[in-house]
Order: structure tokens, then C-alpha cells, then sequence
């Protein structure tokens, strides 16, 4: 029994080095409006992830693109991404997610479709009882376009929500730093 399970650890030590390699996936699509391919590259050693998407339109060539990076940094984490569309229209953003004593502090920039430019300032903190958070994007005159706070806290096994929304009329919020939904 002994030797098996001996044999199990050496086993896996070994198969261990193999799992901190990068691991890259690429996907095709071929279908009769669309062809397209996909690349995803994870590196949980380095803390990297990637992803490229092209995809051609088969009635006149047109090409849109999609790309996300981000990067686990010694302070948090850092994204980027864009994208252009098949009709050469690009949109793109940054952004920066840095750990502090209690929390976190993110930062953004995101430029949309039309050149539009936003930026994006928040914050999210621990409390005794639970957490504070805030989300602000404004625009390139200054304009707060999206605000939303948060306070969560707990007494006596209740939890307590209180959140605020405030959003500009018509304004769909740019995505800052999120992979599966830019």
C-alpha cells in the first residue's frame, strides 16, 4: 500500500510541472454566413490570460476582431481589450484593479464605437460588519454618466443592503476589466 501511494505522489510531482505550463485552445467555426477562429491563452503560473477572436463574413470578406488580455500583478490586476466590428468600427478600453489594506481602488479608461471617450473611478472597502462600494463613469466633459454605491453590512444574522443606482438617461454602460462580457 505504501509503495502505491509513493508511487501516486511521485506521479504526480512530476505531472505537476505540466499543469503550470501555458495552455492555449483555439476554436473554429465554419458556418455559411460567418467563419471564425478563437484563441485562448491561460498561463496560471505567470497569472496571464488571453483571448483573440477574428471572424470573417463570407458574403464580402469583411473581418471584425475581438482581443482581451489581463494580468495578475503583485497588487492586483490589470485588463485590456478591443474590438472592431465588421464595418471597421473600434471600441477599446484599460483597466487596473490595485489591492489596498481594506480593499481595492480600480481605475479605467474605455473609448467606445462612436469615439466617445469614459472614465471609471471606484472603490470597494471592508468594514466591521461587511463592505462599502462605489462605481463612477463619466465622460470626457466631466458628466457623471453612472454611480453606483454600496453598503452592505450584517448585525444580529440580518444582512443589511443598501445600494444606489443613478444612470444618465439612454446610457448603456461601457464593460471595464470583465472577460466573458466585453
Amino acid at each position: 500500500m505504501k509503495t502505491h501511494v509513493l508511487i501516486s505522489i511521485a506521479i504526480l510531482s512530476v505531472s505537476g510541472a505540466a499543469f503550470a505550463e501555458p495552455v492555449t485552445r483555439t476554436t473554429t467555426y465554419d458556418g455559411p454566413k460567418v467563419d471564425g477562429t478563437r484563441v485562448i491563452v491561460r498561463d496560471k503560473a505567470a497569472g496571464t490570460y488571453s483571448r483573440d477572436t477574428t471572424a470573417t463574413r463570407a458574403s464580402d470578406g469583411a473581418t471584425a476582431t475581438r482581443s482581451y488580455d489581463r494580468a495578475r500583478t503583485d497588487t492586483g490586476v490589470t485588463a485590456s481589450g478591443s474590438a472592431t466590428s465588421f464595418a471597421g468600427e473600434t471600441r477599446s478600453f484599460d483597466y487596473d484593479r490595485t489591492r489596498t489594506d481594506t480593499g481595492y481602488t480600480a481605475n479605467g479608461t474605455a473609448t467606445g464605437r462612436g469615439g466617445q471617450t469614459y472614465t471609471l473611478v471606484g472603490q470597494g472597502a471592508k468594514t466591521e460588519t461587511g463592505y462599502t462600494r462605489n462605481r463612477t463613469i463619466t465622460n470626457s466633459a466631466g458628466t457623471t454618466l453612472y454611480d453606483r454605491s454600496a453598503v452592505v453590512s450584517r448585525a444580529n444574522g440580518q444582512v443589511s443592503r443598501d445600494v444606489s443606482v443613478a444612470r444618465a438617461p439612454g446610457f448603456n454602460r461601457p464593460k471595464f476589466g470583465r472577460g466573458r462580457r466585453n
